[in-house]
């Protein structure tokens, strides 16, 4: 008789727990517990889940299939926030950003290696199908676009949500007739100017209202949201901080990044064994732990230049090919004019500089300058002029940013903007 106390105590207690786990887990796991292991029912979630039969020589991952080592992981909330939200991704693109999410956040200790290995081969897996959809897009020509073809210096979109004053904005740099209306959604499709730059043309290209919800697809935000992505950079206007947090967010919904700029890492792939580091100082996290990272993502053979503070956060983000980094100018919609200085800053969302050229004894063409890469030298702007100049360049001559006017400097010398540039072939 105590015996049969015993075994019916013990069996209380294990209803108990069950009970207790099926109600204190996250959704994601919820009803685990009580399957003993079992596979689920749930929507796509997380275990590790890869399983393995009598007919399979080798594990293989499935949906909706757990391990029982999954409760073992002691993953945080933000594992579990970045699961639903891959959950409830419509894009590929998402579901990539929030797997990636869920390699970031996930524990990294002996009982979760399987659980970070589901994730690395889904990461890998939807990276292929992107880029097999690209390819497959590529060939069928596209569908429907509201991109626009880029001239001039550069494109710079326009974003904003309505009655942010876009248009009023397009307006008075460009000169293009738009209307400006004091009603929302005036403009129902992308408008395009061109602003002067000290001789430079600047494509300026207004986007329709964004709205919050655009990311999802709200009010066409996809197609629009293409538009800002297709661009080099953004100007964001807003009359608010609230407007500008929405925008900025579906903007990063989108993949877009206007807040900072791409981590400084970059991993270049070898056909050499092993990972070499370069810039280690840099490192913010053990040596160990960043190299079993990369090979959790499927890199074994790379050299890694580190230019910066680099953990596993600003790791991702580099490693993240989803994300679009665009300078960013904030404007509040009252609080500008049409001034050479913030001509001046639109011109410096493109990393670009202006050079203008003079013959020997003449005066510099003022009116067609050439556009360069900011950081050009002047072998790079002999061979923008013609190929032919630059393989017989003797010296130049340079007047603005040097020490006195008309200095001569050498191939290698870099050019500032505005500078005026005399060649001598």
């Amino acid at each position: 008789m105590p015996a049969l106390g015993i075994i019916y105590t013990e069996f209380f207690v294990v209803g108990i727990v069950n009970v207790v786990s099926n109600f204190t887990q996250p959704d994601g796991l919820r009803g685990f517990a009580s399957t003993g292991g079992r596979e689920s029912t749930q929507p796509e979630q997380f275990g590790p889940s890869y399983c393995h039969s009598s007919k399979s020589p080798a594990p293989k991952f499935k949906r909706n299939c757990f391990h029982s080592s999954s409760m073992t992981t002691n993953a945080g909330p933000e594992f579990f926030v970045a699961q639903q939200k891959y959950q409830e991704a419509k894009t590929p693109e998402d579901r990539l950003r929030y797997l990636k999410e869920m390699f970031r956040y996930a524990p990294k200790h002996k009982s979760s290696e399987n659980l970070v290995a589901e994730i690395t081969w889904k990461i890998s897996r939807l990276k292929k199908d992107i880029e097999k959809q690209k390819e497959q897009a590529k060939k069928r020509g596209g569908g429907h676009s509201l991109n626009v073809k880029k001239e001039g210096a550069g494109q710079v979109a326009i974003v904003g949500m309505p009655n942010s004053g876009k248009s009023q904005l397009l307006k008075t740099l460009t000169g293009v007739d738009v209307e400006v209306a004091s009603y929302p959604f005036t403009t129902t499709k992308p408008e395009v100017g061109m602003m002067d730059y000290r001789g430079a043309k600047v494509q300026l290209v207004e986007v329709p209202a964004l709205i919050e919800g655009s990311s999802h697809g709200r009010a066409n935000g996809t197609q629009l949201l293409s538009v800002a992505r297709n661009a080099d950079a953004v100007i964001l206007m807003h009359r608010d901080d609230d407007e500008k947090g929405i925008v900025v967010k579906e903007l990063r919904n989108a993949g877009i990044v206007v807040t900072k700029r791409k981590p400084r890492a970059f991993i270049n792939e070898t056909e050499f064994n092993g990972i070499t580091i370069a810039g280690k100082h840099f490192l913010r996290m053990p040596e160990a732990e960043f190299i079993a990272a990369l090979k959790k993502l499927g890199i074994f053979k790379a050299s890694i230049l580190l230019e910066e503070p680099t953990n596993m956060d600003s790791l991702m983000e580099a490693l993240d090919e989803t994300l679009d980094y665009k300078n960013c100018l904030f404007l509040r919609t009252s609080e500008w004019q049409d001034t050479v200085e913030l001509r001046e800053k639109i011109f410096g969302l493109l990393d670009k500089v202006v050079v203008y050229t003079k013959k020997p004894g003449q005066e510099a063409d003022m009116n067609a300058p050439l556009v360069l890469r900011k950081g050009a030298t002047v072998n790079d702007a002999a061979n923008m002029v013609h190929k032919d100049i630059a393989s017989s360049l003797k010296f130049a001559k340079v007047w603005g940013s040097v020490k006195f006017p008309g200095q001569r400097v050498a191939k290698e010398h870099v050019l500032q903007n505005g500078d005026i540039l005399e060649l001598a072939a």
